[in-house]
């Protein structure tokens, strides 16, 4: 089941489903351990539709991409993958010409494994950085990892592509469209250096639904947008950013009326965004999930710029954490980015699930009752933070994390 967060609804034309990314009819998934984490976990495997499909692509545009985005992106017609192959526990990035030379490994075992073309075969690594691959350990996973390819195994999928994850990500959904049913599975994981243009994530989505590559793009586009580039742990755009979505038409139901086009393409952000949700949630020894929304800045730039900076500022994260609902802290945030352009000084409300804090750019005097309100409201899980201010018709959402003593202990600890 997809992940639960109150900041999402389900569209009145899906229901959620069991399993998967083997959800969808035609696919087949494997999650084994091939040796590359210490703890023993699973850490390899492989995605795969038994039929063509159309594909649709995002990565990162960080410029120190790893060997394996570089290879799918550069190398691969990610206008028709039907495969994937991932290994958690080794970034395979900043290695040079050798992490390049490792990755096309990868990817050609696993294509004579699945008895495909190069070019349909996508390479996904992620975990430490700086550590050439061990090919002893990934050549023989992914024999294995192809051996033991079922639609049975589209959660162990889920387990194997995590790496400091604390929760999974990944459920299903059946969609209602004009013609019939069809199938939509998803599996993501990420849970540090999280930021806009993705995160440190990987995902990939399936649907067996007949769809052309152009209106599965846009759909894919416009999806993350709005969700995993909306959503912040750290500030941090990962090197190893992938979200592959794989559509193979096996349920022989075709999605082209505005209707059905609008019916997948909901229920496709839906699922993507309760998985960039848990992201947050799981954010590195992170208690809170903060839904941030601006306002009234002069346009829409302006009002990402705020959002960023209060959303990044490690003040405010730290309040959170502490359950301190400082208005003065989020003021200071949008302060730095409006500057000395408001003559008049700072002209701002902030509110704290639905309770405001600050008005006018001046804090608001709370009787008893709403303190207690308020301290109710800074004890939940999700918690919702609005800054309204006068300028125009600006407006950005973002969700982020507060920043607690767990997430230096991880990245102090953790070679990343």
């Amino acid at each position: 089941m997809l992940p639960p967060t109150r900041f999402v609804s389900l569209p009145a034309c899906a229901r959620p489903a069991e399993r998967s990314v083997t959800h969808p009819a035609g696919f087949r998934a494997s999650g084994i351990v091939a040796g590359l984490k210490r703890s023993g976990r699973r850490d390899m495997g492989i995605l795969v539709s038994d039929q063509p499909c159309v594909s649709a692509v995002t990565f990162t545009s960080n410029a120190a991409a790893a060997a394996p985005v570089r290879l799918t992106r550069d190398h691969c017609a990610c206008e028709r993958l039907r495969a994937v192959v991932v290994n958690s526990g080794n970034a395979n990035v900043i290695t040079g010409e050798q992490g390049m030379r490792d990755a096309l490994r990868m990817r050609e075992l696993a294509a004579d494994g699945l008895g495909l073309p190069l070019d349909e075969v996508a390479v996904c690594s992620t975990g430490v950085m700086g550590v050439p691959l061990p090919m002893e350990t990934i050549e023989p996973g992914v024999l294995k990892a192809a051996e033991k390819l079922s639609p049975a195994h589209g959660d162990d999928f889920a387990v194997a592509i995590r790496t400091t994850d604390r929760t999974a990500k990944h459920g299903a959904l059946t969609i209602e469209l004009e013609g019939g049913e069809v199938r939509m599975g998803i599996a993501a994981k990420g849970a540090g250096m999280i930021s806009p243009n993705m995160a440190t994530m990987l995902c990939f989505v399936t649907t067996d639904a007949i769809i052309s590559a152009g209106d599965w793009q846009a759909m894919l586009s416009s999806a993350v947008a709005n969700s995993f580039n909306r959503i912040t742990v750290d500030g941090q755009e990962s090197t190893n950013d992938t979200v592959i979505a794989f559509a193979n038409g096996a349920s022989g139901v075709q999605a082209s009326s505005p209707a059905d086009l609008e019916s997948l393409s909901r229920s496709l952000e839906f699922a993507l965004k309760s998985c960039a949700i848990a992201l947050v949630a799981d954010g590195e020894g992170s208690t809170k999930t903060v839904r941030l929304i601006v306002d009234g800045a002069q346009d829409h730039a302006r009002a990402e710029a705020i959002a960023r900076a209060v959303a990044d500022s490690p003040l405010v994260k730290a309040a959170f954490y502490g359950g301190d609902p400082n208005g003065g802290r989020v003021l200071q945030s949008v302060g730095q980015v409006i500057g000395r352009s408001s003559p008049d000084g700072l002209i701002a409300d902030v509110a704290f699930g639905g309770l405001t804090v600050v008005r006018g750019g001046e804090m608001e005097p709370l009787s008893d009752g709403q303190q207690t309100r308020l301290a109710g409201i800074m004890a939940e899980a999700e918690i919702d933070l609005s800054v309204k201010l006068a300028g125009g018709a600006g407006t950005a959402t973002l969700f982020f994390s507060d920043l607690t003593h767990r997430y230096v202990t991880i990245n102090a600890e953790y070679s990343t």
